[in-house]
């Protein structure tokens, strides 16, 4: 493993890698079935919900979160739900000489291409961090890098652990809130349904998202409306207001502070081609 390592540092300040950035997205409710042979690399992560996946011809099994999945060039790839199902989804694709390097040194283990999560809090949050670096006009390109390679070396580093109960009930109403971000919520209710106190609930959700309760409602909602600028379908005024922000002003003013550009901005440079 020291020697890996040794060669992922010579290979990481090596200037002539190169890396590419395909896509990404965050979809709290995917119902997506993708059937393709990819010409990169990305990383699939279920954070929670059931996958199914099939490569080549070989078996379907169902994949249960929190759960990571790589494609890759070469075989085939089935997966997703056909039945209605669903799952929470996140992923980043990518290519280029740098890649291969990390399929080289075993970064991006295609020898092992199904790993499940012993720390999802953890590798949910260095995901969160690439997103929004990604979703950053103007963001450095040496940060980005280093934090999928941060990503990269969590699941080289992946232990099976059991989350307490009360981390279990309370990743489950941060899955709710992501899917369907309210405008406001009643955080002492909320804590006293999962039979959890409020400062203990305040201090825990600290703990897991890096922020309170309330400033992750409005990043949901904020990142909701960032995808729903990218699609490029609607209005701005309609997706602030679909997005609870029912003052234009407030809603650029926030957008600006949390993603560096205003929303008119953010669409030019983000929307499809």
């Amino acid at each position: 493993m020291d020697k890996i390592f040794k060669n992922w540092y010579e290979m990481i300040f090596s200037e002539n890698r190169k890396l590419s950035f395909i896509g990404f997205n965050h979809v709290p409710v995917c119902r997506a079935w993708v059937d393709k042979f990819f010409t990169y690399y990305v990383i699939q992560y279920a954070e929670s919900g059931e996958v199914d996946l099939q490569v080549d011809d070989g078996p379907t099994v169902r994949l249960r979160g929190p759960v990571v999945w790589l494609t890759y060039p070469g075989p085939h790839f089935r997966f997703g739900r056909r039945d209605g199902g669903s799952w929470h989804h996140r992923f980043v694709s990518f290519k280029g000489p740098l890649a291969e390097a990390y399929v080289h040194e075993r970064l991006f283990p295609l020898f092992n291409p199904v790993i499940p999560l012993g720390n999802p809090e953890k590798f949910s949050e260095a995901f969160d961090v690439l997103l929004e670096r990604l979703a950053l006009s103007g963001s450095p390109e040496w940060r980005t890098l280093h934090q999928l390679e941060e990503i990269l070396l969590q699941l080289s580093e992946q232990n099976p652990l059991t989350a307490p109960t009360s981390v279990r009930k309370l990743r489950r109403i941060a899955e709710s809130l992501s899917a369907d971000p309210p405008v406001s919520c009643d955080w002492k209710t909320t804590a006293r349904k999962a039979g959890i106190s409020y400062p203990h609930f305040r201090k825990l959700f600290h703990d897991l998202y890096r922020v309170p309760p309330g400033r992750f409602l409005l990043l949901r909602r904020l990142e909701k409306a960032a995808a729903m600028l990218r699609a490029d379908e609607l209005k701005t005024e309609e997706i602030a207001s679909l997005c609870g922000f029912y003052d234009g002003f407030h809603f650029s003013k926030l957008f600006r502070k949390y993603y560096g550009v205003g929303p008119g901005r953010y669409r030019r440079t983000h929307s499809p081609e």
